[in-house]
């Protein structure tokens, strides 16, 4: 019992220092032998708890992801309009997203999402979170899905429940949506903070124009 707790802590630590990493390079400029170094082991030790430096990168990306599902989860419990919650809640996605697009570009559209889904649950086994206290089980629905396009449908289906807008408009709106986040991200990817913060600002008016013909904000739908 206490090896096998030990190995879960020696787990934690490299998820956990991979993340610090991760906070200031590039996860391409990460090598398995800094890792190593830096937390007292081998590279040989680092695979004996992870099959690759990616999964690894991963899972240490995933800790940005899940600072943004936290909030996200305190947004749910309020009472908005459900479409007010919805844009709010593309404007904090927004706002982690466009902080490291590289990072959140891969999980969610590049060469880490066919990683994500097991990552995810691995992380949640490590490093439980507490979400939505309302809404528990739509919370951890939204939470484990690694297809962006489809938990922003289920986000409108709400909104649809409630006819604030149609079923077409959802289908529409679930897939135009992530475009325009997927394609802002993609461009300002490698720039600077300041292009970055700007890019945020103009992928969030496109997300609110985009939205016009059913919500505008501070208006309730008649």
């Amino acid at each position: 019992m206490a090896v096998y707790e030990k190995g879960i802590e020696t787990k934690r630590r490299l998820i956990l220092s991979m993340y610090h990493k991760l906070e200031v390079k590039d996860a391409s400029d990460i090598t398995v032998r800094e890792i190593a170094k830096e937390n007292g082991c081998s590279p040989a030790a680092l695979y004996k708890h992870f099959d690759s430096l990616e999964y690894l990168i991963v899972l240490g990306s995933i800790r940005f992801f899940i600072d943004y599902m936290v909030e996200y989860g305190q947004l749910m419990d309020t009472d908005d309009n459900l479409m007010d919650s919805y844009i709010k809640g593309w404007t904090l996605y927004n706002r982690y997203a466009f902080a490291r697009p590289d990072l959140f570009y891969r999980l969610f559209w590049g060469e880490y999402n066919t990683m994500f889904g097991d990552a995810v649950m691995e992380y949640y086994e490590l490093f439980p979170v507490t979400g939505s206290e309302r809404f528990p089980a739509y919370f951890y629905t939204l939470f484990f899905s690694d297809d962006v396009e489809e938990r922003d449908f289920l986000l409108l289906r709400r909104a649809e429940n409630y006819n604030l807008l149609s079923d077409e408009d959802a289908v529409y709106f679930s897939k135009t949506n992530t475009l325009i986040v997927k394609g802002m991200l993609e461009k300002y990817m490698g720039k600077s903070v300041e292009a970055r913060k700007q890019g945020e600002q103009e992928c969030n008016r496109l997300l609110l124009k985009n939205l016009e013909r059913v919500y505008v904000p501070g208006e309730e739908k008649k």
